[in-house]
């Protein structure tokens, strides 16, 4: 069936007034282009789209619902949930880290696990089992811009070594999501800001001292006013 990559609800965030989101390119010389449903691509059965899968969506969209939840505790930097499912939370993101991979959309391209991690993503995902914390460590930053957040855009995927680790990195309704891929050791301070069993720390930054987001929202910026300083 026809399948959502990033899960439906955080599409919510990314429309306009009109029902529909807006792509922007780097590349001024690419029109904007507008969509409804997302990025979806035959790829999931009907029990594994509806059922193993959306189960844990529909987790992780509650847990941001302060009504369902409350709040998570802060401290300075950092927002801390310490009720949340451990599994629920990971398997969503991991599912959506396996979707980018075998998806053959041109937006996820830097996203390449290989045949093996794949495979182990797809086979514990399908039995719904538990990854260990260093299995796949997700940390997740929440990006301002001058002390404001925005949860209404998206950048597609890169990807980055670091300490014999592949690092993918993408953002999703305003969240920085990076993902640790590989057999080495997760680096200490990398798994302080993991999701972990008893906490779930979202690091607060502004974007400016994220280099790599730093430099393609700039890139974005520079070919929007381009775009809307040319003549259709």
């Amino acid at each position: 069936m026809q399948s959502h990559i990033i899960p439906a609800f955080q599409f919510k965030s990314l429309k306009k007034g009109d029902g529909r989101y807006y792509e922007l390119t780097p590349d001024p010389a690419e029109k904007e282009r507008s969509g409804q449903r997302g990025f979806t691509e035959r790829m999931l059965c009907a029990e594994c789209d509806n059922v193993r899968l959306q189960r844990n969506e529909d987790y992780y969209a509650k847990l941001w619902n302060r009504d369902v939840l409350g709040a998570p505790q802060e401290y300075k930097r950092f927002l801390i949930f310490r009720d949340h499912d451990y599994k629920r939370t990971k398997n969503c993101l991991l599912s959506i880290l396996w979707r980018m991979s075998v998806s053959t959309h041109e937006v996820f391209r830097a996203v390449s696990l290989g045949e093996k991690h794949e495979e182990i993503l797809r086979a514990g995902l399908l039995a719904d089992r538990e990854f260990a914390e260093d299995e796949y460590a997700v940390t997740v930053t929440a990006p301002f811009f001058e002390g404001e957040f925005h949860e209404d855009f998206i950048l597609q995927p890169d990807s980055h070594r670091l300490h014999g680790n592949r690092l993918y990195r993408c953002v999703i309704a305003g969240m920085l999501y990076t993902f640790v891929v590989g057999s080495a050791q997760v680096v200490p301070e990398l798994r302080a800001l993991s999701l972990r069993k008893d906490e779930f720390p979202i690091t607060r930054m502004e974007v400016r001292d994220i280099p790599f987001l730093a430099s393609a929202v700039g890139r974005i910026g520079r070919a929007q006013a381009v775009r809307e300083t040319t003549p259709a």
